[in-house]
């Protein structure tokens, strides 16, 4: 028995030994990295260096921003050298006044905390030096624990042991927080100093160096505006400390306190461009990691057009301003949230990012609209249904389409009525017609003769990352997107079928000149050249006679694109290109209220104003290998006669071409008037709906019976 009770006791022993060693192995191992993070931060003084933003378009080398720190700040870093001495004294008055004197850690503060805390029976009182302060701030969170406590004692023991004092409070005085400004944090002493006092650090009074160091612990809080007479009073004790240690002479100490306690104001600098600036951080972090934006002295290279980003920036805040002065109800409903206007333009060519602004006001509200918003693209989603539609070779922009009220059973026994936005039918129409008047009865026609699923599978190869319902109304855009995977798929268009992958940063090197990222070009094909040429023809006749003819007005005749407005009118875009931009625009509440307006009224504007202000391309594709061009007879899409209306010139896919010729003289207009009478087109229809019924009967089946009976005709009239 005694033999088991000291085996027993050996294996409990080892196992402790070895949970301790383990616990001990653990612990080391973890300050060990943290130790490595505050030398490549710290130590190494690459906080110093500043990342420097340069432009790659228009032949690149153009520097757009030298930014600072870890949030990429323009202020930069402030040496002690150059500002008064009292200005760092007045924050080690306020914070730590042994920090010249101790190792990194106030053994006396501690234990004073201590007996405070114990007194309050909590919390009450930190003894952090500026060390720790430092730690806390840059490597730890803010919980006041024992754990983290643990951590941060000899990380600040190993940092002041590792840098003088005077680099130790550099770093406090260009991190410390100071408070908060437009939704940002006010960070470092420079920064503070112009939002408060509308001056550098460099020229603080020594009053005014105090009243900063007394809001450190509240800055939010305990301001002269909010609560006056606290902060004169700890303005005041910090001054006496001064005086106290000789910081500041008798003389200074009498004029500083006989000042008013006041901060006049003034305002941070901000970086250029915030919100493609803010993209193109979350992109380098995304693709190589945090730490080499926190170390700083990074050069990259990106793809933003200055003059573009700039123009865009423009026409979003004036695009929102003159609806809101037009429309009362966007007035009313933009006084309880704004009016978010969003907008991107990629070169097709390479995928380059060209300018991006993802809302109206980025103080206001900095949320990148282009990726982190999904929304319904309305009708500007049909271009990938009616791509399916060609490529299926089921149908050409001169088929037939039936715009006819239409019901389709769906789950159960309930069933749905799509409606044109205008609540009106036009009868028979080209393919062409309704993709140019954004008709949505034919277009869920057109679905249902070529199969949901081939419309799914299409977009799919768009690059959509959704996965698509398979519902009667997908055609209509049902399905949220992200503006940037809209913009993304349209890229096809004026490359003829080939879509590339958008992106913001071309190149990325350290200060060594050490290449730490380089974006190789991603592109595939999508669709067939010849089917790209179709649906860019159709896209052209959106803007020539379509939704968006008021581009015209713009000087903009050569743009194509398509209009998206949804349903319930809650969002409005427009996605549209030219050989060397592609541009999607997007406008709308966050919230969902209605903007009770089509595309046409609010996002082509916005579109019109920004693409007629910067320089691009009113080149035109080449039609590729595999398309013909013939006369048609507009009204009913055959082959065009003399006699006919028209010729219209219209483009094929090869072999897809019409083969019977349009009918003419006494017989070809009676055929005209009872089926193609389009003298109503543009105001509510004269015919019944027992009409409709009749004819939605005969044509069930859709395009390929209606052709079937104009060829019998054509026959039986020739």
């Amino acid at each position: 028995m005694l033999r088991m009770s000291r085996l027993r006791y050996r294996r409990t022993t080892l196992l402790v030994a070895l949970a301790l060693w383990g616990v001990a192995f653990a612990c080391a191992g973890y300050l060990f990295a943290l130790n490595r993070r505050v030398t490549r931060e710290l130590v190494r003084h690459g906080w110093r260096e500043p990342t420097v933003i340069v432009s790659a378009a228009g032949g690149g080398g153009r520097e757009i921003a030298r930014l600072y720190g870890v949030d990429w700040r323009v202020s930069a870093p402030v040496s002690l050298g150059d500002v008064p001495r009292y200005v760092a004294n007045a924050f080690v008055a306020a914070e730590d006044v042994r920090f010249r004197h101790h190792p990194g850690i106030d053994p006396i503060g501690m234990f004073r905390a201590l007996w405070t805390n114990v007194r309050a029976h909590g919390i009450a009182q930190g003894g952090s030096t500026i060390d720790q302060q430092i730690i806390k701030a840059r490597f730890l969170t803010q919980e006041r624990t024992l754990r983290r406590k643990v951590v941060e004692i000899p990380l600040a023991l190993l940092l002041d042991a590792r840098m003088t004092k005077d680099e130790i409070l550099e770093v406090y005085l260009n991190d410390v927080y100071l408070g908060h400004s437009g939704g940002k944090p006010v960070l470092g002493i420079d920064e503070a100093s112009r939002l408060y006092f509308g001056k550098p650090a460099s020229r603080l009074r020594i009053d005014e160096a105090a009243l900063l160091a007394s809001i450190v612990r509240a800055p939010n809080r305990d301001t002269p505006d909010k609560r006056p007479d606290l902060a004169r009073a700890r303005r005041d004790a910090i001054l006496s400390i001064m005086q106290k240690h000789r910081w500041i002479t008798d003389d200074q100490y009498r004029q500083a306190v006989a000042r008013e306690v006041e901060f006049p104001g003034g305002a941070v600098p901000q970086a250029p461009y915030p919100f493609y600036l803010r993209a193109l951080r979350s992109e380098i972090v995304n693709e190589i990691g945090v730490r080499p934006v926190i170390e700083g002295g990074l050069r990259i290279v990106c793809e933003m057009d200055p003059v573009a980003q700039s123009a865009a920036e423009r026409s979003a805040r004036r695009g929102a301003a003159q609806l809101e002065s037009r429309y009362f109800w966007i007035r009313e409903q933009s006084r309880r949230e704004p009016l978010q206007v969003a907008i991107l333009s990629i070169d097709p060519r390479s995928g380059g990012i060209r300018a991006l602004v993802g809302g109206t006001d980025f103080d206001v509200s900095p949320l990148d609209r282009t990726s982190n918003m999904r929304r319904q693209p309305g009708s500007a989603f049909k271009p990938f249904v009616y791509a399916a539609a060609i490529a299926s070779k089921r149908a050409t922009p001169a088929s037939l389409l039936l715009d006819a009220p239409l019901t389709i059973d769906v789950a159960g026994d309930r069933t749905w009525q799509p409606h044109n936005y205008d609540e009106r039918y036009r009868g028979r129409v080209t393919l062409r017609e309704a993709f140019e008047g954004s008709l949505n009865v034919p277009t869920v026609r057109l679905t249902e003769d070529i199969g949901l699923d081939r419309v799914i599978k299409a977009a799919e190869k768009f690059g959509f990352e959704e996965e698509f319902a398979n519902v009667p109304a997908l055609p209509l855009g049902v399905t949220e997107v992200t503006l940037r995977e809209l913009a993304a798929a349209y890229t096809a268009f004026p490359n003829l079928g080939v879509r590339v992958e958008p992106y913001l940063v071309t190149e990325v090197t350290d200060r060594g000149g050490r290449q730490l990222m380089k974006h190789d070009r991603d592109g595939a094909r999508v669709i067939g050249a010849d089917v790209a040429y179709v649906m860019h023809t159709l896209l052209r006749g959106v803007v020539q006679r379509g939704t968006a003819t008021r581009l015209k007005r713009y000087g903009l005749s050569y743009a194509a694109g398509k209009t998206g407005t949804t349903s319930d009118y809650r969002d409005a875009w427009f996605v549209g290109y030219t050989a060397d931009m592609v541009t999607a625009v997007w406008l709308g509440f966050d919230h969902g209220a209605p903007l009770r307006l089509s595309s046409g009224e609010a996002a082509i504007p916005v579109w019109g104003t920004y693409m007629s202000s910067i320089p691009h391309s009113a080149a035109q594709p080449q039609p590729p290998k595999g398309v013909t061009f013939r006369d048609i007879d507009p009204e009913t899409g055959m082959l065009w006669s003399e006699g006919c209306p028209g010729p219209w010139r219209e483009v094929f896919l090869s072999g897809t071409a019409p083969t019977h010729h349009c009918p003419t003289g006494i017989l070809g207009r009676v055929v005209r008037r009872v089926f193609f009478d389009r003298e109503n087109f543009d105001d509510p229809p004269a015919i019944s709906l027992e009409q409709f019924r009749r004819w939605a009967n005969e044509v069930d089946q859709g395009r390929q019976q209606v052709q079937g009976i104009l060829g019998r005709l054509h026959r039986v009239f020739r």
